[in-house]
């Protein structure tokens, strides 16, 4: 088992957001490739080695950050959060867990916006879509369609094609599947309108869009999506007015443009969890029931074995006037990242502080 330390970690987060400018930079990235995929199907809770290793914080970053966000295999890139009256903008900045640094990247091309698609294809940072305003407010913000690619090469921005349609909202899904940004977003119904579910794939070599079918699953808010390197994976979610959760999912072969049902999981019914795929197996963490209680304790699940396996207990946070006296990985909206070695989990709320957090905690599988 490896020994880690702790430390803090700036906020990454697909909730409420807060931040604040950052100033041009240079940061470095590097090709990653997709991990394989296996079934996945649920069955019973049991122990498994699993539960073996260690959790830790990382240093602090100099802004509150927001979505999109995305690993480079060198760095974790983020984008910069707004608050309030203030969108936030796609401005990017990149942290390395190998010298825990943080730099900003150029400043984007882009007009100040939030829920923006965003993935890294190996070689760049593909960026579309949101609600975007060019002075920043979101009282005047739109839904747009335009989008812009950071390209780690040359460190340099460029446009590209529009999407088909804006985006319903929320906080968009985007994955690179080895030939294609595909993007998922979904919002639930509400009093006065439809939900509204978009999925959408786009090719960089081509510069174009496709549209893709919708999963067929009730629209809904802040489910968990997870690329297992062939399938994209959705689970749960939270209805407009936070009085029901879903226990239900789908995946998508973007291959044959089809979608299939999961069987019911052996866990609850919740929104606003963070989930990430290992490379063999999902792993969950925390989220929002629909009575609005959060919830910890994670869980790992194997689709070679079929089996899901409780993760020890996670430190608490550290003492803090906003710090809450539970395991620092009972939070909603976190964010979460395989690296290849570990999970960091950062961002996200609690329910004292009704804001993002600017922590996180690190997950290290045992040997």
């Amino acid at each position: 088992m490896k020994d880690r330390r702790w430390g803090w970690v700036i906020v990454i987060v697909a909730a409420l957001l807060a931040g604040c400018g950052g100033g041009p930079g240079k940061g470095g990235a590097s090709t990653t490739t997709a991990s394989t995929s296996a079934p996945v199907s649920a069955s019973t809770t049991r122990p498994a080695a699993a539960d073996a290793g260690t959790w830790s914080l990382i240093p602090d970053g100099p802004n509150p950050v927001g979505p999109p966000v995305a690993w480079t295999g060198t760095d974790v890139l983020v984008a910069q959060a707004g608050c309030c009256a203030d969108l936030g903008s796609v401005n990017l900045t990149a942290y390395n867990p190998a010298t825990t640094a943080w730099q900003a990247l150029p400043p984007t091309p882009l007009t100040p916006r939030e829920f923006t698609a965003g993935a890294w294809t190996g070689t760049e940072m593909v960026l579309a879509g949101g609600l975007a305003s060019p002075d920043g407010d979101a009282e005047h913000a739109v839904a747009v369609t335009d989008g812009a690619a950071w390209e780690a090469a040359t460190n340099t921005w460029h446009p590209i094609a529009a999407m088909p349609t804006t985006l319903p909202g929320g906080d968009p899904t985007a994955v690179w599947t080895g030939r294609e940004v595909l993007v998922w977003s979904s919002v639930p119904s509400t009093p006065n309108s439809d939900g509204r579910e978009v999925v959408l794939a786009y090719n960089p070599t081509t510069d174009t869009w496709r549209t893709l079918p919708p999963s067929g699953l009730t629209p809904r808010a802040d489910a968990i999506t997870v690329w297992t390197g062939k399938e994209l994976v959705i689970w749960g979610g939270i209805n407009s007015d936070f009085t029901a959760a879903y226990a239900d999912g789908a995946r998508l072969d973007p291959v044959t443009d089809t979608w299939r049902r999961l069987p019911p999981a052996p866990v609850p019914a919740r929104g606003m969890a963070t989930a990430v795929w290992s490379g063999h197996e999902i792993l969950l963490w925390g989220g929002d029931t629909a009575a609005g209680t959060e919830v910890g304790k994670g869980a790992a699940y194997d689709p070679a074995t079929n089996s899901w396996t409780a993760l020890p207990a996670a430190p608490l946070y550290p003492p803090g006037l906003n710090s809450p006296t539970v395991a620092a990985d009972q939070r909603e909206g976190g964010t979460a990242l395989w690296t290849g070695k570990a999970v960091v989990l950062v961002g996200g709320l609690d329910y004292r502080q009704q804001a993002p957090r600017p922590d996180g905690i690190e997950w290290t599988p045992g040997d």
